[in-house]
């Protein structure tokens, strides 16, 4: 864990003296959200995907509120890995962005008996596919070219990250398209697990794919809108991880 986050904070030293304009300022890498040693001993490993960082991880009126521990890292002591870690799993001890992480893969987590939160069976950390840099504007406001310059690298770190964590479950709600830059080679073709029946049927689909170390997670994949999952109330998320984990421990 120690080389990742060193190299998370090697591309955001790269976004700075290359003067990225739409890097957030201040600002910090966030290599992973959430306890990461409560996670390792969790009794189900859940990872959850998102693109990258929101800009509202840092409020410009305190840009490191909701990781108070980083502002010691000005000193850049020899145990500034392990402050950072810090900063990094007490995030949501602290002041998370609850108002995209609560009505998003929370409920779904409760359902696995999972939670960003402590307090539940299992302690799930977030990641992100694309970049561990938070920028402005949104993903969305980027660039194609932008978002690429992003993703060359932090594809790449996001890639070793999950093969470090060793998931059981890696939940994923975004475009489908981004599903293009998982490159873990598929073993079990995704299908249908879930579904809210309406006009417009919203299906959850479950699969499985290989990582380098030979072990074969269990992938999760659902529509986002503005927030993952978010076209699904809360009980049907909560419905929907209790029919996967019943699929994942059989």
């Amino acid at each position: 864990m120690r080389e990742l986050c060193v190299r998370a904070w090697e591309l955001h030293r790269r976004a700075e003296s290359d003067a990225l304009p739409h890097l957030v300022r201040p600002s910090l890498p966030i290599l992973f959200f959430g306890d990461s040693r409560r996670y390792e001993r969790s009794p189900l490993r859940v990872v959850t995907v998102g693109l990258n960082p929101s800009r509202l991880e840092f409020p410009s009126a305190d840009p490191f509120q909701r990781f108070p521990a980083a502002r010691r890292l000005d000193d850049r002591g020899d145990d500034w890995v392990e402050v950072y870690r810090a900063a990094l799993d007490d995030y949501f001890r602290v002041d998370p962005y609850r108002g995209w992480f609560s009505p998003s893969f929370e409920e779904l987590l409760r359902g696995l008996g999972s939670s960003f939160y402590d307090g539940a069976e299992s302690t799930a950390l977030h990641t992100d596919l694309c970049s561990p840099l938070a920028t402005d504007p949104t993903w969305t406001g980027l660039a194609a070219a932008e978002q690429s310059a992003l993703i060359s690298a932090g594809n790449k770190l996001w890639h070793d990250l999950v093969e470090a964590l060793q998931p059981d479950l890696v939940l994923i709600s975004v475009r489908r398209a981004w599903l293009s830059l998982v490159s873990f080679p598929l073993v079990e073709a995704p299908r249908p697990v879930y579904t809210v029946t309406r006009k417009r049927p919203y299906v959850i689909e479950l699969s499985r794919r290989r990582l380098v170390s030979g072990k074969r997670p269990f992938f999760v994949f659902g529509r986002a809108a503005q927030t993952p999952f978010g076209l699904i109330s809360g009980e049907a998320k909560q419905e929907a991880g209790r029919v996967i984990r019943e699929l994942v421990d059989a």
